[in-house]
């Protein structure tokens, strides 16, 4: 039997799936909590269970996967065979818009982009190398996050700077989230009975954005060079005001690869109220916490604007997807949000929107000339279909 390892790393969480013929032998997800660090797992034959760890370091959380995984697999008399790791990678370049086996030259210009992106491209040559070092028979595939994107029309995917320095340099909207996007896109149909030909999918988690999907494709997005770029995040900033940068740099006396790590951990969310958590903002607002409620009304002014500039994308919406953590476990968060934008045809249903904590679902009024739904992510069941593509 098949079996394939799905790895999804980011700085805030990391998750491990391991299937077996496209069935799920066992999931594992490490992610900050308001108390601490939690690991949760999920095997076939259990329900999830959470428990508390008080080391969240890549060596314990990797350690913890493999003893797992090991498990998994002698429990199913599979030895200790993974026969495909498929990680996924949100590094800016042109090089990274493809899915790709991990070869010696696609980790070269992985660690070239180490000064392009700081955050993102050691942890992922470390996952790589660790894998390489506790499975050295098993193939490697990258899962580019930026794929989706790819086709971009040109007024939506280029910046205005000279062509040649474009060219030369590789500077353009890459944009992300597109395994989240295309998951969201691909699972519509059963909710709604059609395929719809305007989409906006808003994913919104500790990483956020705004994607206008047309025909199944990708014709604008909120993320552009960067994974950092577009709408406020957790801790990210976002877009931010060229002049305002360049005299942050100078004030601070930053190097590039200084701004890049203040951009990413100083922002956002933390940035304007010392608060990346958004469970911890909206307790802090129910307490009438001015700080909150502005980061609060902040941060959702700025996704409203992406909507209602992918309807420009699009000449209007049919279904707004709400998928990612925040967007799926907060009913708040989605009033908050969608609640104001009945002037492009969005009516919310109160009771459904309320009842649909962590479940799939349509959460839009019959009325409604918008439907909306809230879809949970499944970024592993995208990616064990571009393993599949390897095959």
């Amino acid at each position: 039997m098949a079996t394939t390892l799905v790895v999804n790393p980011s700085r805030a969480s990391r998750a491990y799936t391991l299937y077996s013929d496209g069935q799920q032998l066992l999931a594992m997800y490490f992610d900050q909590t308001t108390a601490g660090y939690e690991m949760c797992t999920q095997t076939a034959q259990a329900r999830q269970t959470c428990n508390a760890i008080p080391d969240a370091s890549f060596t314990t959380t990797f350690t913890l996967m493999v003893d797992a995984v090991t498990e998994a697999l002698q429990r199913e008399a599979m030895g200790k065979q993974i026969n495909t790791v498929v990680i996924r990678v949100a590094v800016p370049g042109s090089y990274f818009q493809r899915h790709a086996v991990i070869d010696v030259e696609y980790l070269k210009v992985l660690r070239e982009q180490a000064d392009v992106a700081p955050l993102q491209v050691p942890m992922l040559v470390q996952e790589i190398n660790e894998f390489r070092k506790q499975f050295p028979n098993t193939r490697l595939l990258a899962a580019s996050d930026s794929a989706f994107h790819a086709g971009l029309p040109v007024q939506a995917g280029c910046y205005s700077i000279p062509a040649e320095d474009e060219d030369t340099f590789d500077i353009r909207r890459f944009g992300y989230h597109g395994l989240s996007v295309a998951s969201a896109v691909r699972r519509i149909h059963p909710i709604i009975g059609q395929e719809p030909e305007r989409v906006i999918v808003c994913h919104i988690g500790s990483t956020v954005s705004v994607t206008a999907v047309k025909n199944g494709k990708s014709v604008d997005t909120s993320m552009g060079f960067s994974p950092a770029t577009g709408l406020p995040m957790g801790s990210q900033a976002g877009d931010l005001d060229t002049a305002a940068l360049l005299e942050i740099m100078r004030i601070k006396h930053m190097r590039p690869a200084d701004a890049a790590v203040y951009l990413s951990t100083k922002g956002g969310l933390f940035g304007l109220s010392a608060e990346a958590d958004l469970r911890k903002l909206f307790d802090l607002q129910a307490h009438k916490n001015e700080q909150a409620e502005q980061t609060l009304a902040v941060f959702v002014y700025h996704i409203q604007k992406a909507i209602a500039a992918s309807t420009v994308a699009l000449g209007g919406v049919d279904v707004i997807v709400l998928t990612a953590t925040a967007a799926v476990r907060s009913s708040e968060l989605r009033e908050l949000l969608l609640g104001p934008l009945h002037y492009l045809g969005v009516q919310l249903d109160p009771e459904k929107n309320n009842q649909l904590v962590g479940k799939d679902g349509l959460i839009s009024a019959r009325e409604s000339a918008v439907k909306v739904i809230v879809l949970r992510n499944d970024e592993a069941g995208e990616m064990l279909q571009v393993a599949a593509q390897f095959q």
